[in-house]
């Protein structure tokens, strides 16, 4: 009873200190135009080379955007994870890739994330490789990754 007690204490820990690890900032925006604005100025600034840390520092951490009701538009209050997606794997020549995907897109109104609305950054052993979604459909087909 003791042992349960005292491992169920110790994961709490362990899970609180996660989520604070990704704690969410709040930030307000005009509209939310000006918020993919500011997502794609920083996609911008990831450059070849850059390290994995200087990319998460140029993209920043969770953001909890908010946007006034304006118009015909409703008031949005959304989490966006910096990166939405991520995946490792190794190349073919056994290189550490990472791919972050990055909300800079909307397709679909419906809230939901996907893919086709992010622009990957390809990192290759701690070093960016390229960015945008025609380097990585090359990337993926000329490395030969399997996901």
């Amino acid at each position: 009873m003791k042992r349960t007690f005292i491992s169920i204490i110790l994961i709490l820990l362990l899970f609180s200190s996660a989520l604070q690890a990704q704690e969410a900032t709040e930030k307000n925006y005009p509209t939310f135009s000006a918020f993919l604005a500011e997502q794609n100025n920083k996609i911008s600034k990831v450059e070849n080379g850059h390290s994995l840390t200087e990319v998460k520092e140029i993209m920043g951490s969770p953001i909890i955007v908010k946007v006034p009701k304006t118009g015909k538009m409703k008031a949005l209050s959304q989490l966006f994870k910096q990166p939405e997606f991520t995946i490792k794997a190794n190349d073919k020549a056994k290189n550490e890739i990472t791919i972050l995907w990055y909300f800079t897109t909307p397709k679909n109104e419906d809230g939901i994330v996907s893919r086709s609305e992010c622009t990957p950054v390809i990192v290759r052993n701690d070093s960016v490789a390229g960015k945008g979604i025609k380097f990585y459909m090359n990337f993926v087909k000329t490395a030969q990754i399997r996901f």
